[in-house]
């Protein structure tokens, strides 16, 4: 009979590698053990990777859509926040400025400039708002802020007002500077872009628009009727008290009226925000869908894992055992 023996260096080796292969397992074992994942993608899907890839992809796409969505909800509040400033300024102004054919005399008129002034100010800061070092209504043109300073607007209204004699005449004249295409709004005060951002996309055909900018119609008519205001008790201006009354009266009837403007702008912006809203929601329950589907085809069995390592310990031991045994032979051990 044939006897086959394996030399101790031999064995040495065949149990290193034993001991290595089974610490290996121990820590793949432990880590699904901890994770619920398996770490062998290939044996636990039998090798069919196409349905993982095509939830990886979704879910990148979804993570996409998200983060316009966010963005989106971002840029929707800070503008409302901005809207509700100058609804409410303007608002005040025009109630306080309405008042001035009842309540007649010097006081009535510089109390509504200074007003003016004041609210001019604060609007302009509402409109040159930024989220994120983005300008939010100058279009395209998110690194400038839309509109210049209350100071410079004051003095281009002015120099428009040269030979303005009746507030008739200056109201006319602020029409012109305002609201001529081309005219002195556009190219002095106006700084942003002449077209809109592109849409932000919140799913596969679905997309929201924000068009708004410092140049639309109701905002040149709040700061129209503002400047009105703030210019009726200018000195640069050769009007009567009665004309500089007027103005302050017709200031703040404008100003009144236009609230109707501002408040269709918000209701719009609102639907906006509504849109917006829905979409986070079904993004976000898009993505839990996913990520339960891939941890389904992901998932181990941790009583069968546990089993297994239990069992890895079980021969590790064994190993250790054997191989402290093994490394204590000698020749007088053997011979005796």
């Amino acid at each position: 009979m044939n006897l086959q023996s394996i030399g101790d260096l031999a064995q040495t080796f065949k149990l290193r590698q034993q001991n290595v292969f089974l610490k290996q397992q121990m820590a793949r074992l432990t880590d699904e053990l901890a994770s619920g994942r398996t770490a062998n993608l290939t044996q636990q899907l039998a090798g069919s990777f196409g349905h993982i890839a095509d939830i990886e992809h979704d879910l990148v796409v979804l993570q996409s859509y998200q983060a316009s969505a966010k963005d989106a909800a971002t840029s929707t509040a800070a503008m409302q926040a901005a809207l509700d400033t100058v609804q409410s300024l303007a608002g005040d102004l025009g109630q306080t400025a309405s008042i001035a054919g009842v309540t007649t005399g010097p006081a009535i008129v510089d109390s509504v400039a200074v007003q003016g002034r004041g609210t001019l100010e604060t609007v302009i800061s509402a409109f040159n708002t930024g989220v994120g070092g983005r300008a939010l209504f100058s279009g395209t043109e998110i690194e400038t802020a839309p509109l210049a300073s209350a100071d410079t607007l004051l003095n281009e209204v002015r120099l428009a007002l040269a030979g303005a004699l009746t507030a008739s005449d200056v109201i006319a004249d602020l029409d012109t500077f305002f609201d001529t295409p081309g005219g002195g709004f556009e190219t002095l005060i106006y700084q942003g872009g002449t077209a809109f951002l592109s849409p932000y996309q919140l799913g596969e055909g679905e997309s929201v628009k924000l068009e708004l900018r410092a140049d639309d119609t109701a905002v040149r008519n709040v700061l129209k009727n503002t400047v009105m205001a703030a210019l009726a008790d200018d000195a640069t201006l050769p009007l009567n008290s009665g004309d500089r009354v007027e103005l302050a009266k017709q200031s703040g009837i404008r100003l009144l009226t236009s609230q109707d403007e501002l408040v269709g702008i918000r209701s719009s912006l609102g639907f906006a925000e509504s849109r917006i809203e829905q979409a986070a929601a079904r993004i976000s329950s898009e993505t839990s869908s996913l990520e339960m589907a891939r941890t389904n085809l992901l998932s181990i069995d941790k009583f069968q894992t546990a089993t297994e390592l239990e069992q890895v310990q079980i021969q590790l031991e064994t190993l250790y055992t054997i191989t402290a045994r093994a490394s204590r032979f000698s020749l007088v051990n053997f011979l005796s």
